[in-house]
């Protein structure tokens, strides 16, 4: 993961979709989302992908902070959705894609500081929804949000 890291923003910008079809999407797969499209934007840079689990972190820039100096909520709620998306598609049926259903997000605190973490896990993975639960991390390790996401496992005609 290192090296898909480290060349995340020098990477030219591709508008080319990963994959287009209905399925699982690989691990491999997964890896090459930050590269592209809005999570290039946010600047996700993934530390650790599997099926079940997904981390990850966003080097906070001015563009990430509200008026008042701390991440916006927004930030926070986009990384959470990208990273639960990024473990439903690695647990699609051939036949299935997915599309966020639901999202609670509870802030607890300010998210402050120049490194926020993410850690996404599956607490249900269904036929037709999965739900992940992502807690995000200031720079300290203090939990700042957690976010609940409903995943539609949706199927498609071929």
């Amino acid at each position: 993961m290192n090296s898909l890291a480290e060349s995340t923003m020098s990477e030219p910008l591709s508008s080319q979709p990963i994959k287009t079809g209905p399925g699982r999407w690989s691990p491999g797969e997964i890896e090459q989302m930050p590269l592209r499209g809005f999570q290039r934007a946010l600047g996700i840079t993934l530390d650790m992908v599997s099926p079940n689990h997904i981390c990850a972190h966003i080097a906070v820039g001015e563009q990430h902070v509200n008026s008042g100096g701390v991440v916006h909520g927004g930030v926070l709620m986009a990384l959470a959705d990208s990273l639960g998306a990024m473990g439903a598609l690695q647990n699609l049926r051939p036949s299935q894609r997915t599309a966020t259903l639901e999202s609670k997000t509870n802030f607890v605190r300010p998210c402050c500081g120049t490194r926020i973490s993410a850690e996404c896990t599956a607490v249900h993975i269904g036929r037709q929804t999965s739900v992940w639960q992502t807690v995000l991390s200031d720079e300290r390790g203090a939990p700042c949000a957690y976010v609940t996401q409903t995943q539609l496992h949706i199927e498609v005609d071929s």
